[in-house]
């Protein structure tokens, strides 16, 4: 057998196998990138529904809350004067049930849940609000938000506690009942529907799902999931929920129909099936110009290995047709794209982060949590901020506070500190974390001296003169990664972060004042004065604090 016969078979099997893949795959990679895309839009649909909505709450809330204040409306409650609540309501709530349109009205109850009047409200929606704002008149609370269902149909409640101010006794409650007015159905250019409804109690309402995943839906949603992806169903969709503040029992949610995403993975397989044939007839048919051409595509497919070897990840090899070669060329492209993107992703957080934070991120040894260590902490911040910039624009702003950072972080990493974080004209610095080291206390000191005779240096330069203050603590903290899976903060919590930012609200214009433990740590090389004991927030008794005069230069 020929080498060419056999590059021949061996094309045709691995082109076969290749599309067989991308047939299958393809379909799994389309439907999440689409997903993805979709995303945007449902949260934005979801958003502006949910907005719309607080914007029509928050006008009836402020006329019903004006209402239930009037010692007119108390003194006609008392009365039990059920044509007398009609025409007050009528008239003080006219813009809030118009904009609620038909079918919206208002029903006064006493403290015991009796219906003292309303404005022809059918007996369901009075029963139904009663239930959902039960307890409102003796409770501690003031006003309530309750969604419930009548007949099948969603019904807003906003109900507010009717309070005698004579006898500091509540006497009943009014509550604005409303059908919920469920938007009308959104098409985004390739054909998909947003489709508005509203989760009431376990019911998802106003969609046009179909029983089996409707009921699918409204479980995981009930149960706190804040999307399902319901793929499996003749018609696909994806529904995603938003919580409505001040409720627990209601949420927005938005249905998008995936039926363009399964006509697209269709096509995806029906191309692939097409592209797989043709490769094979083309791969036998120029097997032999593909076995000599052989060395040159691997060899260039060497030098771009080589080159990314290097650091070099925007090169390409070409990738032109439908080969093996051609595949591995894409393929390898692709690669190259995704180290080049990490590579960005790398500058980036370096950017954003401390760069022994991101080293350690990188290397994925900070999880979510934290552990207990001994650490240093610094704050310093400018004094007299407000002052020293008043009249000044923006941008003139941003550059001194620019300018002065840079110059801190210069001095933070010099000692071995970690910035932490910026916070406004607050710069934050810890001695210790994520690397603790044996003399931490003892480079934050010499960090604090650094940065006043810094920032004293370069006041004399010229420029606009800039004081500052400094609080160091030291001590057990919990330091970690803290927040979320999807957005995390390296940080430092604790007693001794308090105080230090203590210290530093305390301390004089070009002073640094440090905790007695900083000054044990420390102990005979570094010079201190004396305070007395300093009365700090958040503590029960005074600190014991000194100023920091000076520090032994490094050995």
């Amino acid at each position: 057998m020929t080498f060419a016969t056999r590059i021949a078979l061996a094309m045709a099997g691995t082109v076969l196998v290749a599309m067989a893949i991308v047939a299958i795959a393809g379909g799994s990679r389309v439907r999440r990138s689409y997903i993805d895309a979709l995303h945007g839009a449902l949260e934005a649909r979801v958003d502006a529904v949910a907005q719309a909505q607080s914007d029509r709450r928050s006008q009836a809330r402020l006329e019903i809350e004006r209402l239930v204040r009037s010692p007119r409306l108390v003194a006609t409650m008392l009365a039990e004067d059920a044509d007398a609540l009609r025409k007050t309501a009528a008239d003080e709530l006219r813009g809030s049930l118009d904009q609620a349109g038909a079918g919206a009205g208002f029903v006064f109850f006493n403290a015991d849940g009796t219906a003292l009047a309303d404005d022809g409200l059918s007996p369901g929606v009075v029963d139904a609000a009663r239930e959902g704002i039960r307890g409102l008149s003796t409770s501690g609370d003031a006003f309530r938000l309750a969604y419930v269902l009548v007949a099948g149909a969603p019904i807003e409640v906003l109900a507010a506690a009717v309070v005698d101010r004579a006898e500091e006794a509540r006497i009943g409650c009014l509550a604005l009942c409303s059908p919920v007015r469920i938007p009308e159905n959104r098409t985004l250019v390739d054909g998909t529907v947003l489709e508005p409804g509203l989760l009431v109690g376990g019911t998802l309402c106003g969609t046009s799902l179909p029983s089996g995943p409707r009921e699918e839906a409204a479980a995981a949603l009930s149960s706190g999931a804040s999307e399902i992806d319901l793929w499996a169903y003749a018609e696909p969709s994806l529904v995603l929920r938003h919580g409505i503040p001040e409720s627990n029992n209601a949420s927005f949610v938005v249905v998008a129909g995936l039926g363009p995403l399964r006509t697209a993975v269709r096509a995806l397989v029906i191309s692939g099936s097409i592209a797989t044939l043709v490769a094979l007839g083309a791969g036998v048919g120029f097997a032999a110009i593909l076995a000599r051409s052989l060395s040159k595509p691997v060899g260039a497919l060497g030098d771009a290995a080589r080159a990314i070897e290097g650091g070099d990840f925007s090169v390409r090899v070409e990738s032109r047709g439908r080969d093996e070669l051609a595949q591995l060329g894409r393929r390898f492209n692709a690669m190259a794209e995704g180290l080049e993107q990490r590579e960005r992703y790398r500058r980036v957080l370096d950017a954003v982060a401390d760069p022994e934070v991101a080293a350690e991120l990188m290397a994925g040894k900070l999880d979510l949590g934290g552990a207990e260590q001994d650490v240093g902490i610094l704050f310093c911040d400018i004094r007299g901020f407000t002052a020293l910039t008043e009249g000044k624009p923006p941008q003139a702003v941003i550059a001194l506070l620019n300018e002065h950072m840079t110059l801190l972080t210069d001095v933070a990493y010099a000692h071995g500190g970690t910035v932490d974080k910026f916070v406004g004209d607050l710069i934050m610095v810890t001695f210790g974390a994520p690397k603790p080291a044996g003399d931490d206390a003892l480079r934050m000191a010499r960090c604090a001296r650094a940065m006043l005779a810094a920032r004293t240096e370069a006041n004399a330069r010229g420029g606009v003169p800039v004081q500052i203050g400094i609080g160091c603590a030291y001590g057990k903290v919990v330091a970690g990664c803290m927040g979320s899976a999807r957005r995390l903060d390296y940080t430092v919590l604790g007693e001794r972060v308090n105080l230090a930012a203590r210290l530093c609200s305390k301390a004089p214009a070009m002073h640094a004042y440090v905790d007695s433990a900083t000054r044990d740590a420390v102990a005979d090389r570094g010079t201190f004065g004396p305070l007395p004991p300093i009365e700090a927030k958040g503590f029960s008794r005074p600190v014991e604090a000194f100023d920091l005069l000076a520090t032994e230069e490094r050995a």
